[in-house]
């Protein structure tokens, strides 16, 4: 099959599998709603993507916002990376697969050669202080200013 008839056959499928996204999310929300107590686990993950382009980028950000449970936050462009907060997080690495799943389908769509590459590594921006340092003292309140 030549990759020119591979990358229509993508292209088709494409929107069914987004649908597809979005009804589950939809289901999930639903019985959140509908059933007693709450599953509810949410959280703001930085997530580095394989996007290259300002469209991929886009794309991805909006497929992401569009999808009920998540809404896209911040964008950075170099290294393309995003900011997501989700309503159902739970464990931070299985969230982050669901959204590599979708950009891959996504960079499947929209370029002809569909391998989206190795995932980009995780950069820790905030670990935890040393252990030898000082806390920070409180600022006085209006009555120790006195």
């Amino acid at each position: 099959m030549s990759s020119a008839l591979r990358w229509g056959l993508r292209m088709v499928a494409f929107p069914f599998y987004y649908a597809l996204e979005v009804v589950k999310a939809n289901l999930v929300l639903a019985k959140d709603l509908l059933t007693p107590g709450s599953a509810i686990d949410a959280g703001f993950i930085e997530i580095p993507l394989r996007a290259r382009t300002d469209l991929e980028i886009t794309t991805i950000a909006n497929m992401i916002t569009l999808t009920p449970g998540t809404v896209t936050v911040a964008v950075r462009r170099e290294p393309a990376t995003l900011w997501v907060h989700g309503m159902y997080v739970g464990d931070p690495d299985s969230f982050r697969e669901g959204i590599y799943a979708m950009e891959a389908r996504m960079i499947g769509f929209l370029r002809r050669d569909p391998e989206p590459g190795p995932v980009p590594p995780r950069v820790d921006r905030h670990p935890a202080p040393p252990p030898d340092l000082e806390p920070v003292p409180e600022h006085p309140g209006p009555e120790e200013r006195a």
